[in-house]
């Protein structure tokens, strides 16, 4: 317990790379086997509380050092970090489409690639599920790049209203943190019950709008905001770990027992978003029978670090494999593609993730390293403009004859 405690004064945050192994894990055995975790995709929503979390505190703590935020620096690590993985998965995906997939499904998917590559997927599926022929969403190899696009879109405007809102501190003598707090919490609050009124219209709007879901970012963001005042983690190590368990248990027994997804998010995500919230507020509590133990474990932090990655490319593996075998996965090939998951992730972390993120060291890589990204992603975009539109007419000209 001793090096976990050293760990946590070294500056790294162990619970957060728990958390992102446990939400990686629920999403992927969601994935693979559904009836065990039936509602394993709320380990998004434990995401975006992380995501709210880590960003709101990075610039805060930003402001409270050099006394303005820059958001060009903000966003061009947010390309190096996000960019170059997304932008070779969408491109593998793309490739294995005309390679393995027939044709009279390319349409579709590469709309969802090019919708992926402009981080407007979830905008994508929220209109496909509006209308009649496309509302049972079936699946492509990128549907899952819908979370990632919210994510983006919370990174453009969230940094905006925290500097607005330490604007307005600045100019009236307000104390900084109450108007963030204020200004960020009458967001998150508004975009809940934005949630709850629209799942209770339209399960599916309310899961992919990006709207309905600020609310889980901003829960983190608060928390991040009162964490920095010092004064928000009162109590001792005995209540920190109670809670910390708590936390867990909230976030695992629904991903484990919730089965009606048109309910979702709604209420429901609060158990998972408070969840979330508690175990990061309680950090590595230092009692023996917190849940630290587990936490600090080698292959917990390890999984945590490849949670990225390894969300990329799980889903594309899995769909690929009954067109590239010509049968559907039975549960022994289930547990081959997530090892392959597991490897080609710990690959796309060395090689695309790593190298890209340590190029922010060097003045000259930072924009080599985002053109790169950029003009991958244009090639991939224009290259789905020319295909899909081309099988779209083929289609059309079959169905007239």
């Amino acid at each position: 317990m001793g090096e976990i405690e050293r760990t946590v004064r070294s500056g790294t945050r162990p619970e957060i790379q728990a958390l992102r192994a446990l939400a990686v894990g629920a999403v992927v055995l969601h994935h693979g086997w559904p009836a065990v975790a039936p509602a394993g995709y709320l380990g998004v929503d434990v995401f975006f509380v992380v995501s709210g979390f880590l960003i709101t505190g990075m610039l805060f703590r930003e402001h409270q050092r050099d006394g303005r935020i820059s958001l060009g620096r903000f966003y061009l690590r947010r390309a190096r970090r996000i960019l170059p993985a997304a932008v070779v998965v969408l491109a593998a995906v793309a490739a294995a489409t005309l390679a393995f997939v027939p044709k009279q499904e390319w349409f579709q998917w590469f709309r969802e690639i090019v919708a992926s590559a402009l981080y407007v997927e979830n905008w994508q599926l929220a209109a496909d599920s509006q209308n009649p022929a496309r509302d049972d969403l079936a699946s492509t190899p990128v549907q899952h790049f819908w979370s990632l696009s919210v994510e983006e879109q919370f990174y453009l405007v969230w940094p905006l209203l925290l500097i607005l809102a330490l604007w307005v501190a600045a100019r009236r003598g307000y104390d900084a943190r109450r108007v963030v707090l204020l200004g960020l919490g009458a967001v998150t609050v508004g975009s809940f019950a934005l949630c709850l009124a629209v799942t209770a219209q339209d399960h599916n709007l309310a899961y992919f709008s990006t709207l309905t879901r600020t609310w889980e970012f901003g829960v983190g963001g608060l928390l991040a905001v009162l964490l920095a005042t010092g004064r928000a983690r009162a109590g001792g190590a005995n209540l920190r770990a109670a809670a910390s368990w708590l936390g867990l248990a909230a976030i695992l027994a629904p991903i484990l027992t919730f089965r009606t997804p048109e309910a979702f998010p709604g209420a429901v995500a609060l158990l998972p978003v408070l969840g979330t919230a508690l175990v990061i507020w309680a950090g590595m509590p230092a009692p023996r029978w917190s849940p630290s133990g587990i936490a600090g474990l080698a292959p917990v932090q390890w999984a945590g670090d490849l949670s990225y990655s390894l969300y990329l490319w799980h889903w594309p593996i899995i769909m690929f494999a009954p067109y590239v075998t010509g049968v559907a996965s039975p549960p022994w090939m289930m547990v081959l593609l997530i090892v392959l998951s597991f490897a080609v992730a710990a690959a796309s972390k060395r090689w695309i993730e790593d190298p890209f993120r340590r190029a922010g060291s060097s003045a000259r890589a930072r924009p080599l390293a985002l053109v790169g990204s950029f003009a991958l992603s244009m090639a991939l975009i224009v290259g789905a403009g020319v295909v899909a539109p081309d099988v779209a007419r083929e289609e059309l000209a079959c169905e007239r004859h």
